[in-house]
């Protein structure tokens, strides 16, 4: 569908997904060389082939979502970067049969089959929502007031997967993993998100038939008490995990800290799935 082109940044200063959400928002953005199988998981239609093109000139994406329980008409939101041209990518958008195109302000695109929307501002990026684009773009490409700090924006760039949200309203990251449903209420979360390729059991046994991720950040929460249940709460379930796996977590190094109204995960290491569970419970679209 596409054409070559050189890949130059969209959006340099500030980066696209410094200014992608708002306070109460998640923000995540996840590198496709390093992240990719995690991006399919999140969004399976950018294996259909119509779009394999497109992933395969992407360098990144990055979706904002709402993290408030209830109904929201849009539920995700953000943008593919990469080598991806203007006129070339509209042109085949145009001739696919699938999308139908629109003007509201600007040139968009609406998948038949599921309403989903996109639309190509400037080479370089496919901006894209679940709903209402055109109630959105502004905010994601022209009213850009940032949001990710400078220090952890360094951080995001270098890592796998990385994930932000200054206030967020509610979230039930590890529903599986818990015994009882548990919503969260932070006062500010961020965590990168890194591949490990070399994992060794120091006791020799094996490993889980699946990829591990080293994670990295805080999540502080209004009170200190709230910050020790929660403490409680990831040291227990952790456990679980594991030895469900036939895993002594002694055989594991792993640190969390509690500092005040912080936990702090500073060598965490965990299997794919709760990286996708994760992933599922907080980017839900409406199609």
């Amino acid at each position: 569908m596409l054409a070559g082109c050189a890949y130059r940044p969209a959006y340099r200063e500030p980066l696209f997904f410094e200014t992608l959400g708002d306070d109460t928002e998640l923000m995540v953005t996840m590198r496709t060389d390093r992240a990719r199988d995690l991006i399919v998981y999140t969004f399976p239609q950018l294996q259909e082939p119509e779009m394999e093109d497109l992933f395969d000139r992407a360098q990144r994406v990055s979706v904002s979502t709402p993290t408030s329980p209830g109904d929201h008409d849009v539920q995700v939101y953000g943008g593919i970067e990469g080598e991806i041209p203007k006129l070339l990518t509209r042109m085949g958008l145009t001739l696919s049969g699938q999308w139908e195109r629109n003007r509201e302000g600007f040139v968009y695109f609406r998948e038949d089959a599921t309403g989903f929307e996109v639309a190509v501002p400037k080479r370089g990026i496919i901006v894209f929502a679940d709903a209402d684009l055109p109630q959105v773009y502004d905010r994601m490409t022209r009213d850009r007031v940032i949001y990710v700090p400078g220090e952890l924006a360094e951080r995001f760039l270098e890592a796998d997967a990385a994930m932000y949200s200054q206030h967020p309203d509610g979230m039930n990251l590890f529903a599986e993993q818990l015994p009882f449903p548990f919503e969260l209420f932070f006062d500010e979360l961020w965590l990168t998100i890194n591949q490990v390729d070399d994992v060794v059991n120091i006791d020799g046994t094996g490993l889980p038939d699946q990829r591990m991720y080293h994670l990295e950040g805080i999540i502080t929460l209004p009170e200190n008490v709230q910050a020790r249940v929660f403490d409680r709460l990831i040291r227990v379930a952790y456990r679980d995990y594991m030895r469900k796996r036939d895993f002594e977590v002694e055989n594991w190094r792993v640190t969390v800290n509690l500092q005040e109204q912080t936990v702090v995960f500073d060598n965490f290491l965990i299997f794919e799935d709760i990286i996708t569970e994760v992933l599922t419970n907080t980017i839900r679209m409406n199609h």
